[in-house]
């Protein structure tokens, strides 16, 4: 019988007891006791195991843990033994931080106030036995009682610190999951200095020039720039997707893939697996998304099961929307780049400033958070650099959605509809109505004015055409023949019409001259050549004239 696919299962006792399936990340903990930092940062995106291996080093560390090193039996770890020397040693403090999501600053407290309060109630007999006194004593019992003002909040962990310390003479193992959760809610909904004073007089008092700390580790998405929350905490060690050190220890993979895919007897789905969820770049290593991963694993088991998007159907992408199609962070040319698969070179930050969110910082933020995937990285005087590309399908629906979704709130949603229907129809008259009616009330004359007007119309028309993908596989700016055609679609029923386009700036020129240049290059350098490869043989090309707001559309079948 096969082991249970971990689906939600975030509990590394759980997981291990009721014997789901896992895949081993336990040198994690040998690389946290080798370790010489006090403090670690580890940011990763959303659902690539920050939880369950914080939940994996709690169990190791805690040293109220009755059967502990029978969790680690059979893992990588238990080999090590200057690891294992660890294994049960500390009073251990876990806390998540990930359902901190409130819309005000006075329901954060609140919210806070219950976690820490069950925080405390669950070492509460350790507390006891460090005989709290006076001021200590009320503290406790004010956090106990979810009671406690603002301050005394801000300096429960490092109290609780002292009171471990104090009841079992070994210093405090901290774990803090998605720490940067609650600073994400703040930004969102416009409380972001409350939260960043809070969390830096939190995390300081407990992290900072404290001997009752042992270790912390922490996980969040970001870094969240260190004037801002980490100010004077020297010791601290920030290691991101961008760097070599604990860089396999989330995400799965390939070798650890095909090794799942195997146990489940899916090694021919290996082609499709890697198509959707892998290309995420950790370090020097190229891994995929484990949540992706488990369900597509879980679901392959059915007949006629393909491959979705499951990674970007559950994280909170709003932010990342609304910066995609906010002209003062990313230009059209870059969006249309990486629509069509090139990659844009740009400089990455490790520190993120969320209220500070455009130039360099959008960057770091797709890269950091998994929705771009760095290539070609180096170092220069002190800056990374990278070549920034989408890294799989599973991301590209995101992109291509999000390009819809702004079109559709352009155009009331359903001002698409009639293009479609014209394109499909092979309607060239009305097509071209609708086409010029659409450009008039989405783009305005700032994007089409310029040297290279034809290259806004181009992500245009891609943004345009994501609603026809199933009916049509769309490709941009591909050689083919003897150039690069600008778009071409594919059609899945291989009976049906594809079509290819071509668009060329008006100028001086006549505007139905400049559309029939068009319609002939694409005929005299056989753009035509990668629909027919594809086993197309009806293709209409399509050349389209523009220039701010005027345009013409010529067209024509190919023989």
């Amino acid at each position: 019988m096969r082991q249970p696919i971990p689906i939600g299962i975030t509990d590394f006792n759980e997981l291990r007891t009721d014997g789901y399936y896992y895949v081993d990340k336990s040198m994690l903990i040998a690389d946290i006791v080798r370790s010489g930092a006090k403090v670690i940062l580890l940011p990763r995106p959303r659902r690539f195991g920050k939880t369950m291996n914080l939940s994996m080093l709690y169990y190791f560390f805690n040293d109220a843990g009755e059967n502990s090193a029978s969790l680690f039996e059979d893992l990588a770890v238990n080999g090590q033994a200057d690891a294992m020397e660890h294994c049960a040693a500390y009073p251990t403090v876990f806390l998540t931080l990930k359902d901190l999501k409130s819309t005000g600053f006075p329901d954060f407290e609140i919210a806070v106030a219950d976690l820490l309060s069950d925080l405390f109630i669950a070492h509460e007999k350790t507390i006891l036995q460090a005989n709290p006194r006076g001021l200590e004593k009320q503290k406790v019992r004010q956090i106990m009682d979810g009671a406690a003002p603002t301050a005394s909040l801000e300096s429960s962990l490092k109290l609780l610190m002292k009171l471990l310390h104090r009841a079992t003479g070994k210093q405090v193992m901290v774990l803090i999951d998605e720490y940067d959760t609650p600073i994400h809610a703040g930004y969102k909904y416009g409380w972001y200095r409350e939260i960043i004073g809070f969390m830096r007089n939190f995390l300081s008092g407990a992290l900072k020039d404290n001997t009752d700390l042992k270790k912390g580790v922490l996980t969040g998405i970001l870094r969240v720039a260190k004037e801002s929350i980490f100010s004077g905490l020297n010791n601290l060690r920030v290691r991101t997707i961008l760097d070599h050190e604990f860089s396999n220890h989330f995400g799965f993979t390939d070798t650890e893939v095909q090794r799942l895919l195997s146990d489940y007897q899916l090694e021919d789905r290996l082609a499709e697996v890697r198509c959707w969820y892998n290309g995420y770049r950790f370090g020097p290593h190229t891994v995929y998304n484990p949540w992706s991963i488990m369900q597509y694993t879980t679901d392959a088991r059915f007949p006629g099961t393909t491959a979705e998007p499951y990674w970007v159907n559950t994280s909170d992408n709003q932010m990342i929307h609304d910066l995609i199609v906010d002209k003062r962070s990313i230009k059209r040319e870059e969006l249309e780049a990486l629509l069509r698969g090139d990659p844009i070179r740009k400089e990455l930050e490790t520190n993120i400033i969320m209220d500070r969110m455009f130039g360099t910082t959008v960057w770091s933020l797709l890269t950091l958070s998994g929705y771009l995937k760095p290539e070609n990285l180096k170092m220069d005087t002190g800056r990374f650099y990278g070549d920034l590309v989408i890294p799989n399908l599973e991301v590209r629906t995101f992109f291509d959605k999000t390009v819809q979704d702004w079109l559709r709130e352009q155009t009331d949603g359903d001002g698409l509809k009639p293009l479609f229907d014209a394109l499909i129809a092979e309607d060239m008259d009305r097509l071209s109505v609708y086409f010029a009616e659409l450009v008039k009330g989405v783009l305005s004359y700032h994007d089409t004015a310029g040297e290279e007007p034809e290259r806004v119309y181009h992500a245009f028309m891609l943004g345009l055409l994501v609603d026809l993908r199933g009916a049509y596989r769309v490709l941009s700016n591909r050689e083919a023949g003897y150039g690069r055609y600008d778009v071409i679609m594919i059609p899945t029923d291989k009976t049906a019409t594809g079509f290819v386009f071509e668009f060329k700036k008006i100028g001086e020129g006549d505007p139905a001259q400049t559309a029939a240049d068009a319609l002939q290059q694409i005929i005299d350098r056989d753009y035509a050549t990668a629909l027919r490869q594809e086993g197309v043989t009806k293709i209409r090309a399509i050349g389209v004239a523009v220039e701010g707001k005027r345009t013409h559309i010529a067209s024509g079948l190919l023989t």
